[in-house]
Parts: C-alpha cells; structure tokens; sequence
C-alpha cells in the first residue's frame, strides 16, 4: 500500500499532505561599509551618504534583475529620457544647468555623447550589414539625368564604409572646431568659456545624432528615405543648434538669425585657414605628392573599368545589330525559295 495513504472511512483512504518547504532568501553577506567607496554605514542606511550607490541585501536573482533593467531604461524618471526629453523642451536647462553645477538631475555632456555614439553605431551596423546592398546604392545615388548604370558602386561603398568607419573621429574633431568658431562668434558675451561652449556641441550634436539614427531607424528599407534623412540632418542641426543657442543666450530671432550667418562666416575662413595649415603641412613632409599619386591611380582605375564596360556593351549592341540583319536575310531568302 502507498505509504501515503492513511485511512479516513471504511475503504476510503486520503493521501498525506506534506508541509510546504519555505523558500530560502539568499541574502548577502551585510557589511558595514560602502562596497564601492568604502564609506562606514548605519545599520538602517540603506544609500551611501558619499557615492550614492544603494545597498544591497540579496543576491541577484530575475526579479531584481527585471527591476534593475526597467529603473534604469523604462523608468520616464531615468536621467536618459529625462535628459533626452528636456533637451526638446527647455535646452537652457539641462546645458546651462550642467554648465553651472547640476550634474545629478541630467547626463552629463560625455555621457550623453556616448550614449549617442552608441545608438549611432547600432544603427550603423545594422544597416550596413543587412540594408546597403549594391542596388540600394544605385537607387540613392541616381540623381537628375544620370541612370543606375552611371553609377560607381564600389566607389560609392568604399566612401561610405570610411564615413562610417571613421564618423566618430570625425566629429570628435568637429566639435572643438564648432566650439572655435562659437566662441568668436559671441566674443561680445562672456557668458561661457571655450570648455564651456564645447558641453554646449556635446549635447547638441548627440541629440541629433540619437534623433537622426531613430528616424533612419525607422526607414531601413527604403534608400530614397535614407539619403532624405541624410540630407535633412544638416538643416536639423542647424536649425537645433540655433533653437539652443537662443535659449541659452537668451536672443531674439533677429539676432539669432545674424548669429548663424556669422558663424558661416567664421567656419568657412576658419576651415580654409586649417586645411591650408594642413596641405603645407602634407607638402612639406612629402606626403602631398603621395595623396595626389593615389588620387590619379584610383581615377585611372574607375577610367578604364567604365571604358571596358562602355566596349563590351557597344560590342554587345553590335553583335545584336548583325544578327538581327543575318536573320532578316535568311527570312528573305527562305521567302525566295518559295
């Protein structure tokens, strides 16, 4: 007989019920010092009063583990979205707020930057490796009187795949150049430093960038959409860099308006200024001579890879010629017969 049964009535019998083991917590070993900065804790402290880090009581498990993911990146009071949000809404904040000493409420500048760089980058991969194929090219890059055929899809790759290589470098760069031309286009105020006004293109270049690449996000599919998207970037960022530039300074549009024209001013002066700083430099060390060289040879090579083409496709038409009118005899000729 099952061990389990015992009898309750005359040929009746129940089944034992077995008490229900408790589930053990697994807890952590509780210390009495911050285990990040080593900061001495109360008994009922549960935040560090130096680093702020929260103090731990159990081991990780996929409650907590959910709990985590959803505060930091779901929660609308995360300091991302926060940050991402109020950037639309009152830049003068979060930029200027930063600037003066708020560092806790919002992202700081490099932080926000490399959230951006992330996402851009994602975005990057993903496109690159699953949408920017040879026919998409030859669909984005048609332009007025031209056809696909006109097209160089190596070329074409070989220039965004730098681009994309190289787009962070690139911008890290920019971004004090931007903060040169800033500075002297509003060297009547002396609100901010040169520092300063390089947060300033932090920010704004990491929150269009983030906005660029959730708009191409959602255009994948589509080349015509990816190179609109690419072309109104630049209006965006002017337009948006102008929006915090006049909230931060507080500026009406009259003066924003001569402000931008000035700064293309600046930046066009200052750019040839750099890059003729950096030809001579080229010059000097020789490597001019070697740019130009491989400029010429990779010219040659698009040269005779389109003039091989242009030859088999006359042959090709050619050929198609004269057996069209080999046929055109043979049909008369074998009418004749008859």
């Amino acid at each position: 007989m099952d061990q389990d049964l015992i009898p309750e009535k005359k040929g009746f019998f129940k089944r034992k019920v077995k008490p229900k083991k408790s589930k053990e917590r697994q807890l952590l070993t509780v210390s009495d010092t911050c285990k990040n900065c080593n900061t001495p804790l109360a008994l009922d402290q549960l935040f560090c009063a130096h680093c702020g880090a929260k103090r731990m009581y159990n081991r990780l498990n996929w409650s907590n583990l959910t709990e985590d993911f959803v505060d930091r990146f779901l929660n609308i009071e995360n300091n991302f979205l926060r940050t991402f949000i109020d950037l639309f809404k009152a830049p003068q904040n979060v930029i200027g707020g930063y600037i003066e000493g708020t560092r806790k409420r919002y992202l700081s500048a490099f932080s926000y930057f490399a959230i951006s760089l992330t996402i851009v980058g994602l975005y990057t991969f993903v496109f690159r490796n699953w949408f920017m194929d040879d026919e998409m090219l030859k669909q984005g890059m048609v332009i007025p009187g031209t056809s696909q055929e006109d097209i160089d899809v190596n070329s074409t790759k070989q220039m965004l795949d730098w681009v994309f290589d190289y787009q962070s470098i690139i911008t890290f760069i920019n971004i004090p150049l931007y903060a040169i031309v800033s500075k002297m286009v509003f060297w009547n105020y002396k609100k901010y430093n040169f520092i300063e006004h390089v947060v300033i293109y932090l920010y704004v270049y990491s929150h269009t960038q983030i906005i660029a690449s959730i708009v191409g996000a959602l255009f994948l599919w589509s080349s015509i959409a990816q190179m609109l998207v690419s072309s109104l970037l630049m209006f965006v960022y002017i337009g948006y860099t102008a929006y915090v530039l006049m909230k931060l300074f507080e500026l009406t549009v009259e003066k924003i308006v001569l402000k931008t024209l000035l700064f293309f001013v600046f930046f066009g002066v200052v750019s040839v200024v750099i890059f003729g700083i950096g030809g001579w430099i080229l010059y000097e060390l020789g490597l001019f001579d070697v740019f130009i060289e491989k400029l010429k040879e990779q010219s040659e090579i698009q040269k005779s890879i389109k003039e091989s083409a242009t030859t088999v496709k006359d042959s090709l038409n050619v050929d198609s010629v004269k057996q069209g009118i080999q046929k055109v005899k043979d049909t008369l000729l074998f009418l004749g017969a008859y």
